[in-house]
């Protein structure tokens, strides 16, 4: 009987074990074979043979996981990502610059379409703003990867990013990056105390909900009389179109959305250009000398000025808002009347060109067969780059960016306030329509919607801008 017992407690322990195992790998030469208790899945052995995986960026010494210099969350889980990938591919990761002619805008787009059809593709991914993807993809420099966000993109970037690297019905871009709201009202602190106010009353507004226009208007219109124009003093100041790039999502409008739909004389978008344009007809409210390149009143920064509009980043730019010595403070901009109301939803961008993403070249769709494990794909250079980033918790992120904004923001308030609009932003794509959308001529899209407000004509110039717009379109995506 304990020998029955025995063999029957052997038997069922090896049953144990057999049902327990997980899978079993058998390998040839260029493949794995990986079988679960479900099905067996052929997996390819890659061995590109120390090959360079080349992503081109704005500044590769800041984007290198390995440099002294880089700037950015997870350095250190970036590298061992990169180290577990060159080994795993044998690939060597190499960050490299966009050449000087092509540091921007226009002649950056032209230098990827041009190197992507004529065969010469300057590298695998390229590291630029979203606002470039409707331009490069209708020119087949670039190809779409949604139908690889399944098997391998990360539930964070679907859940907050992929909309913004959306263009018509396809995904073009991946990244490891949450698309929080970088703009807003920065304003004088100090001078607001000297004024009798309390130094952080625009921000604590917010906070309490009653940042809104019509609050917003009687705030500085009181500001108006209290401030000498002669001297200087202004309530406002900086360039009219970033007033209108912050505004017209604040009340629910937009310019262009990434299915090409124009919105310039939607009801939304006209308020919110009015109501800029019966502001700026108030004598001595609003300042606008800088320059087209620049984003920063130059009276703003000598302490004359309570508003200006700009980003994080122009905190420590100095060309920009970083060469102050007065208090600084942080507000969104107001919320608009079709918002209040409840008719729109509040929005802002991320910055006017758009998030930042990577996207990838479309010269590697063709492969020979039989040596997939030995040439790029799309699908590989796609799969080796989301092995290269990391995707931290967003409760990390966002202390992270509090803690970023406490170096430069005046007061907790201001803090409270960036924070509360992190989850804001909207996908504008104007400036995909390259530089007759945002070049200095005056009858680029944007010097069309700074005219309207400044010569009070919103309705009439916008009929024209719309249409405009849809010779654009035309002649850019063929619709």
């Amino acid at each position: 009987m304990k020998k029955f017992l025995l063999l029957l407690a052997i038997v069922i322990m090896s049953t144990i074990i057999t049902g327990c195992k997980k899978d079993v790998t058998t390998t040839n030469s260029n493949t794995t074979t990986v079988c679960t208790d479900e099905s067996c899945e052929e997996e390819i052995l890659y061995d590109f043979q120390g090959k360079e995986f080349l992503i081109m960026s704005n500044n590769p010494v800041t984007a290198d996981p390995f440099s002294d210099q880089f700037e950015g969350l997870y350095q250190r889980e970036k590298q061992e990502n990169q180290q577990r990938v060159e080994e795993k591919y044998n690939i060597k990761v190499k960050y490299i610059p966009y050449p000087a002619s092509a540091s921007w805008g226009v002649p950056r787009d032209n230098y990827i379409i041009n190197s992507e059809v004529t065969g010469q593709p300057g590298a695998h991914i390229y590291n630029l703003s979203a606002s470039s993807i409707p331009v490069l993809a209708s020119a087949g420099a670039i190809v779409p990867v949604g139908q690889y966000y399944e098997k391998y993109a990360h539930e964070q970037f679907l859940t907050h990013k992929k909309d913004f690297v959306k263009f018509k019905d396809e995904f073009y871009g991946y990244d490891d990056s949450y698309p929080f709201v970088d703009v807003g009202l920065y304003y004088n602190q100090d001078l607001l105390e000297e004024m009798g106010y309390a130094p952080n009353k625009p921000s604590q507004m917010w906070l309490d909900g009653e940042w809104t226009w019509e609050n917003y208007e009687s705030f500085v219109k009181e500001i108006n009389t209290k401030l000498d124009e002669t001297s200087g003093k202004y309530p406002m100041g900086g360039k009219v179109s970033d007033w209108a790039d912050g505004m017209v999502p604040a009340n629910g409008g937009y310019f262009l959305n990434d299915e090409l739909e124009i919105g310039v004389d939607n009801p939304e978008t006209i308020t919110a250009l009015e109501n800029l344009a019966e502001i700026w007809g108030i004598p001595g409210m609003w300042i606008s000398e800088v320059d087209s390149a620049y984003s920063t009143e130059e009276n703003w920064k000598q302490g004359k000025v309570i508003f200006n509009p700009g980003a994080h980043w122009h905190l420590f730019e100095p060309s920009r808002m970083g060469s102050t010595n007065f208090k600084i403070g942080y507000v969104p901009y107001p919320k608009g009347p079709d918002v209040v109301a409840g008719n729109a939803e509040y929005k802002q961008i991320t910055q006017i060109w758009g998030a930042a993403t990577f996207v990838y070249s479309g010269s590697y769709q063709e492969v020979p067969a039989g040596y997939e494990h030995l040439v790029f794909s799309t699908e590989v250079i796609y799969r080796i780059h989301s092995e290269l980033l990391y995707f931290g918790d967003l409760d990390d992120t966002f202390i992270d960016l509090s803690i970023d904004f406490l170096k430069y923001y005046a007061d907790e308030e201001s803090v409270d306030a960036h924070l509360d609009v992190l989850n804001k932003a909207q996908n504008e794509i104007l400036y995909g329509l390259g530089e007759d959308a945002f070049g200095w001529q005056s009858d680029s899209c944007i010097q069309m919607i700074v005219s309207s407000i400044k010569d009070n004509n919103v309705r009439a110039q916008m009929t024209t801008l719309t249409q405009k717009m849809e010779g654009l379109i035309e002649t850019m995506f063929g619709e």
